[in-house]
């Protein structure tokens, strides 16, 4: 692990757009956060793995969106505290 982050692929990568220190990457393991412009990484999603991209809502920053590898896609609204899934393919 580096800085809490597995030391496996990153499948997608996001940066909030009001502050750049705010990150996520979406990993098989699971989707990860950085407050600290990637020094610190802290798991969230709790049960969520395999995940291929993950993206934050330009607009409403606070809206972070998952999908995983079998098509399902998830949403967080407080910034990765919490996940629901909302559908999949």
């Amino acid at each position: 692990m580096v800085g809490g982050l597995p030391t496996s692929t990153v499948n997608g990568f996001a940066v909030h757009p009001a502050n750049p220190h705010v990150m996520y990457v979406a990993m098989r393991d699971g989707i990860f956060r950085s407050e600290d412009g990637g020094t610190r990484w802290t798991p969230v999603g709790s049960g969520i793995k395999r995940v291929a991209a993950v993206t934050v809502n330009p607009r409403t920053p606070a809206q972070v969106y998952a999908v995983t590898m079998d098509g399902r896609l998830f949403r967080s609204q407080d910034s990765g505290a919490g996940w629901q899934e909302v559908g999949s393919r």
